[in-house]
Order: structure tokens, then sequence, then C-alpha cells
């Protein structure tokens, strides 16, 4: 088990940083999108409205897209750092998801997220 792996301090302080990336994310997530469903990562990416002309409906459309990628990329992302913390719970925190090796701990203090050791 992680409890045995990483002291208390370690998993305190990577929980700290969880929960601090979680609400960053979901601030994010809130500022250029809308909440549309129970889960916690389901967000619509924000439509842009520039005017009703043809360029400003091409820049509308240009943003759109870019918003659509930036959200996913931090859904993903808020999607680990729950998992993270569902690890934490459950007190496998720390172990590589597919082998159940202990991750380097430099690695989770990078990016305490981190599924897997390298």
């Amino acid at each position: 088990m992680a409890k045995d792996v990483f002291d208390k301090q370690f998993i305190a302080s990577q929980k700290a940083k969880l929960e601090a990336e979680k609400a960053k994310l979901e601030a994010e997530l809130a500022r250029s999108g809308k909440k549309v469903g129970p889960a916690a990562g389901d967000y619509a990416p924000a439509y842009q409205d520039y005017g009703t002309d043809e360029e400003s409906n091409a820049a509308e459309y240009a943003q759109f897209e870019t918003n659509i990628a930036i959200e996913r990329g931090q859904e993903d992302e808020l999607g680990r750092v729950l998992r993270a913390l569902g690890r934490l719970a459950e007190g496998t925190y720390g172990l590589d998801i597919n082998t159940g090796s202990p991750i380097n701990r430099k690695r989770l203090e990078i990016y305490p997220a981190a599924e897997t050791d390298i």
C-alpha cells in the first residue's frame, strides 16, 4: 500500500496540491464554459459572440474550436486529479495503476496526479 511507501507528511502535502489544482481547474472551466452535467468534468465551452458580419463569424468559429481543445484538456486533467484524490482516499496513491509498483517520489512531487511511473 502507498501508506507503507510514503510518509503521512508527504501524503498530506500531495493532497493539498491536488485539492488546489482541482479548485484551479474547476475555476478555469467555469470561466471558459458552463457546467452541463452532474459529473465533475461535465463542461461545455463557451461560444463567443463577436458580431454578425462574416469576419466576426469566422473569428467566433475559430475561437470556439480553440475553446473546445482547451476545455477538453482541462477536463482530462481534472479527471486525473480526481482519480488521484480517489487513490489517496483508498490508500493506493503513489502506486502505478498498471503495475502496482511505487511511482518515483520526485515524479509525484512535480506532477501529483501522475498515474504511472516513467
